[in-house]
C-alpha cells in the first residue's frame, strides 16, 4: 500500500499556501452588505421603473456571485499541498478571478443592450423612489470601495482587486443613477437614464477585461510584469563559474507567488564546488528578485554538452 505523508513540508520547503485572513474578512463583510443591498435595489428598480437601479442591481447580484468564488477561492488557497496537488490550490484563486473577469463582461454586455432598447422605446419612471435608492446605493458602494482599497494595500489577492472593479463599477452607476434622477427631474428626458446605463456598463467592461486578462497572462505562464527574463539571466551568468543559464522558465501561481526553473552549466569543478554555485545563484533571487521558490538544474560541460556544436567555442 502506497504511504501518504502527512505532512506536506515533509517535501516543501517553500509552501504553496496563502493565509490571507485580512481579506477574509473583508470578502465577508463586503458579501453580506452587498447581498442585502441588492435586494432592496431590485425591488426598488422594479417599483419605480429606472432601468439603471434594476441594471445595477444585476450587477450587485454578480457580486454576490464573484464575492462567493472569491471566499471559495481564498479558502481553498489557504490548504496546504498533498500528494497529488503539489502546488496546494493556488490556481483556483485565479480561475475564481477569471469567472469573475468574464462574468463582468457578460454583464456590461446585457446592459448596454438593454440601454439600446429602452433608447429605442422610452419609459417613465418614479423619480423620487429612484432618487432614494441611489442615495443609499452611493454610501454602501463608498463604503464597500474604501473596505476593498485598504484591504488591497495590505494582502495582494486578485480576487479582492476583481471584486473592487465590481464595486467600482456599483459606485458609478449610484453617481449615475443621482445624474439620471436630476435630469429627469428638471428636464422630464427620460432617456439619459439608459445613456448613462451604457456609459457605465462600458467602464464595467474595461474593468472586466483587465481582471480576466490578469488571470491569463497567469494561467499562460507569462513573465511577471515586475520581472526583467533577460536582466536575471544575465545576472545568473555573471557568477564567475557559470558558464550558460538555459531552459529558463518564469512565472507565477498565483498573485505574489512565483517560481523559476533552470539549468545551469558550470565548469568541471568537484561536486561540492558546483552545488556552491547553485546555492549562491538561489541566494541571489531571492535577495534581489524576492524569488523563493527556484529549481536550478546543475549541467556540467562535458558530461552534458559533450556534441552541442553551441559549446564548442568554450570546450
Amino acid at each position: 500500500m502506497r504511504k501518504t505523508l502527512s505532512q506536506p513540508t515533509y517535501y516543501h520547503h517553500v509552501e504553496h499556501l496563502k493565509e490571507q485572513q485580512g481579506s477574509k474578512k473583508t470578502l465577508w463583510a463586503s458579501l453580506i452588505i452587498t447581498l442585502f443591498f441588492t435586494l432592496v435595489e431590485f425591488v426598488g428598480g422594479l417599483l419605480s421603473n429606472s432601468l439603471a437601479l434594476l441594471s445595477d442591481s444585476a450587477h450587485m447580484l454578480s457580486d454576490v456571485l464573484a464575492l462567493g468564488l472569491s471566499m471559495i477561492a481564498i479558502y481553498f488557497a489557504a490548504k496546504a499541498p498533498t500528494a497529488r496537488y503539489t502546488f496546494g490550490y493556488l490556481r483556483l484563486e485565479i480561475l475564481a478571478a477569471l469567472l469573475n473577469g468574464l462574468a463582468l463582461i457578460v454583464i456590461a454586455i446585457g446592459i448596454c443592450y438593454e440601454g439600446i432598447m429602452r433608447i429605442i422605446q422610452p419609459q417613465t419612471v418614479d423619480v423620487k423612489l429612484m432618487l432614494t435608492i441611489s442615495v443609499i446605493g452611493l454610501i454602501v458602494n463608498i463604503i464597500l470601495t474604501i473596505i476593498l482599497a485598504r484591504s488591497l494595500k495590505g494582502e495582494d489577492n486578485i480576487n479582492v482587486q476583481s471584486a473592487l472593479w465590481h464595486f467600482i463599477g456599483d459606485l458609478l452607476n449610484s453617481v449615475g443613477v443621482i445624474v439620471a434622477v436630476v435630469i429627469i427631474y428638471f428636464t422630464q428626458w427620460v432617456l439619459i437614464d439608459p445613456i448613462l446605463s451604457i456609459l457605465i456598463s462600458l467602464i464595467i467592461l474595461r474593468g472586466g477585461y483587465k481582471i480576466v486578462k490578469n488571470a491569463w497572462d497567469i494561467l499562460m505562464a507569462k513573465v511577471p510584469d515586475e520581472l526583467d527574463t533577460d536582466d536575471i539571466i544575465a545576472r545568473m551568468k555573471e557568477h564567475p563559474n557559470v558558464l550558460d543559464v538555459h531552459e529558463f522558465h518564469l512565472s507565477a501561481i498565483t498573485t505574489g507567488h512565483y517560481t523559476l526553473s533552470a539549468h545551469v552549466v558550470v565548469d568541471n569543478k568537484g561536486d561540492a564546488e558546483n552545488y556552491q554555485v547553485i546555492n549562491d545563484i538561489a541566494a541571489m533571487l531571492k535577495d534581489d528578485y524576492k524569488l523563493d521558490h527556484t529549481t536550478l538544474q546543475i549541467e556540467h560541460l562535458q558530461a552534458n554538452h559533450l556534441d552541442d556544436p553551441y559549446f564548442e567555442q568554450i570546450k
